[in-house]
């Protein structure tokens, strides 16, 4: 692509690139309580959507695999490591592979989820392996940011191909000023900000941490504003009784300012993706079961007679596991949980599935046994 392609406010004069936008302010008297706007994840309570979440780990542990499964989830609309994922396109920037390694890491991908490149319309993958990808220079002494060409392209490309997930690995590659310095980490991650809200979702962008972050177990390198400029910051690493001998690795969310700190996702390499570990929880017995599954259930009737529809889907963005952990009764539960007792009550009878729609056009809901939908015929089981 040449410099003639894109128009973004920066690459012009310092008075330009200085500009901002004029102050405004009002009062919470003129919202509307019911027009709040709903928070959009890209995946629930670890990837927000507006803004850029970092993601942290060793040379060799497998973030490059990791994070193209995740842009191929979300290309797809399907479940991640065992996490739902919001259906969207995808842009990912992988610095450090050239096109082969791509393709075999995709083919691998693929077959985890039963599909063939055709059906990938939605991903797109670029490779600058020794062609340089710097999107921000700075002047070491006033810590002055400028970006690149190169910045101004990918936002060209994102807005052209209505992009909403931006994937870059890694900082390494496509910062260029000093990771100590606060003013330019924090100028960096503000412009990939403004990346992910023009585009209306998130920037995904991957590092490596330092060997202090790595002994004392933060992930992090550089100066703080990495951790404080991000708006979630999760670390894949080793599992710590087990280093070598099963691949196992976890991935544990270190900041998230708008979900649960501390969540951890379990994971092995197997057959070239890395797949869920579903470890077993000592506090489960058949008591905690049935409250979960009674607390499911309610919450499913509550949901069905208010008439909201909840897809059959259990990874899709509004499915039962989602949308019910937003009610009291089951906030506490994780994703999986709910999942689980999905699952069980649909093997008891309890809950059932229901296709609603015109004939052209049916979708298949989950409601209980004995609620219908407001919509739902009489006819209808």
């Amino acid at each position: 692509m040449g410099s003639n392609i894109y128009d973004w406010p920066g690459n012009g004069n310092r008075n330009r690139r200085r500009t901002i936008a004029p102050f405004s302010a009002g009062s919470p008297v003129q919202w509307d309580w019911n027009a709040v706007p709903e928070r959009l994840w890209i995946v629930e309570d670890l990837v927000p959507a507006g803004g850029v979440t970092l993601l942290s780990g060793d040379g060799g542990l497998g973030k490059s695999l990791l994070v193209q499964q995740l842009a191929t989830a979300a290309a797809l609309g399907r479940g991640w490591i065992g996490l739902p994922v919001r259906p969207c396109r995808v842009l990912a920037l992988f610095c450090e592979d050239d096109l082969d390694e791509l393709q075999r890491r995709q083919r691998d991908i693929c077959r985890y989820y039963d599909c063939g490149f055709e059906h990938l319309e939605n991903l797109h993958l670029c490779s600058r392996a020794g062609d340089g990808a710097i999107l921000m220079d700075f002047n070491r002494r006033t810590d002055e940011g400028q970006i690149t060409e190169l910045y101004g392209q990918i936002v060209t490309y994102v807005r052209h191909h209505r992009i909403e997930l931006v994937v870059i690995d890694t900082a390494a590659d496509v910062f260029s000023g000093n990771e100590n310095a606060r003013p330019q980490v924090r100028a960096f991650i503000q412009r990939l900000r403004h990346l992910a809200r023009d585009s209306g979702g998130a920037v995904v962008l991957t590092s490596h941490p330092s060997v202090a972050g790595l002994q004392n177990g933060s992930g992090i390198s550089g100066s703080t504003a990495w951790h404080n400029s991000v708006r979630s910051r999760l670390y894949f690493h080793r599992v710590k009784d087990d280093e070598d001998s099963s691949g196992e690795r976890v991935l544990k969310t270190m900041k998230s300012n708008y979900g649960r700190l501390g969540d951890t996702v379990r994971v092995r390499w197997q057959d070239g993706v890395f797949v869920p570990v579903v470890l077993p929880n000592p506090n489960a017995n058949a008591v905690d079961r049935i409250k979960l599954d009674q607390a499911v259930l309610a919450g499913l009737r509550y949901l069905v007679s208010h008439g909201v529809m909840v897809p059959a889907d259990q990874y899709a963005t509004k499915g039962l596991a989602t949308v019910v952990r937003k009610l009291p009764s089951c906030k506490k539960y994780t994703w999986s949980d709910v999942v689980k007792a999905q699952e069980r009550l649909e093997r008891e009878g309890k809950i059932v599935t229901v296709a609603l729609g015109p004939p052209s056009r049916r979708y298949i809901y989950v409601r209980p046994a004995d609620v219908k939908y407001p919509s739902e015929p009489s006819s209808e089981a």
